[in-house]
């Protein structure tokens, strides 16, 4: 594979890891299931990392043509979303993602499986889509499946494939082990992960921005002018 390809894919999983950002959303799993025991915690655990598996390989492999349908043009979307990726990283640095957690309702004396899917079903939304699979996240799969798009190379599109089901692999283990985890870091250590993956973000937003008014200044603007000169 290609240097440019490999860098990519590094790439990827870098922000999609920020975006997905676990660590942050860790007080909102523990909120959402302190007081329930550990085969009921590692259940949901799986179940959400499931769904946000199934969510992510549904807009990676599907949003390309959602944009051809739209007449979207990539650069377009770069620009968009790196705009969305940006503000996305402000509020992030900004924000106490622990603020969202809520009280549940759980039937008793059901066994583990059956308390972790009455549980999951109340907290898949808005924890799966959208605090974890949210506009960003969306917006990041389909501007790397369009650069695979792009490039027509199956390798690139395979690995970011092979990435995003690494990525959820990993949110799975994070949330498994949260408890753990946060005792580890503590909240201020948990914190200060969730502000560094905010930065990544931001600065992601502001790399696409860039990307896309150049290649729209160089391919559009810049060759219109010119011909309009030549006139």
């Amino acid at each position: 594979m290609p240097t440019s390809e490999t860098s990519i894919l590094g790439t990827f999983a870098a922000t999609l890891f920020a975006l997905l950002n676990p660590f942050g959303m860790l007080p909102v799993f523990i909120g959402y299931t302190a007081d329930r025991s550990v085969s009921v915690q590692r259940w949901l655990a799986f179940f959400i990392s499931l769904t946000v598996l199934g969510l992510m390989l549904l807009f990676l492999l599907a949003g390309t043509a959602l944009l051809h349908f739209f007449g979207i043009t990539i650069d377009a979307f770069r620009i968009a979303g790196g705009i969305l990726l940006l503000l996305i990283g402000i509020r992030t640095v900004a924000h106490d993602p622990a603020s969202k957690s809520k009280d549940l309702v759980v039937a008793s004396e059901v066994g583990a499986l059956g308390e972790a899917e009455s549980v999951y079903g109340q907290i898949v939304v808005p924890f799966a889509m959208p605090l974890l699979v949210g506009p960003g996240v969306i917006a990041n799969l389909i501007l790397y499946a369009g650069e695979a798009w792009e490039r027509k190379s199956a390798k690139l599109a395979w690995g970011l494939v092979a990435v995003t089901v690494g990525i959820s692999f990993l949110t799975l283990v994070i949330l498994l082990s949260g408890g753990y985890l946060r005792k580890l870091l503590g909240d201020v250590g948990l914190n200060i992960a969730t502000r560094v993956l905010g930065l990544l973000v931001a600065s992601m937003g502001v790399e696409f921005m860039i990307t896309g008014l150049t290649n729209v200044i160089v391919h559009s603007i810049a060759p219109a002018v010119l011909q309009l000169h030549g006139h």
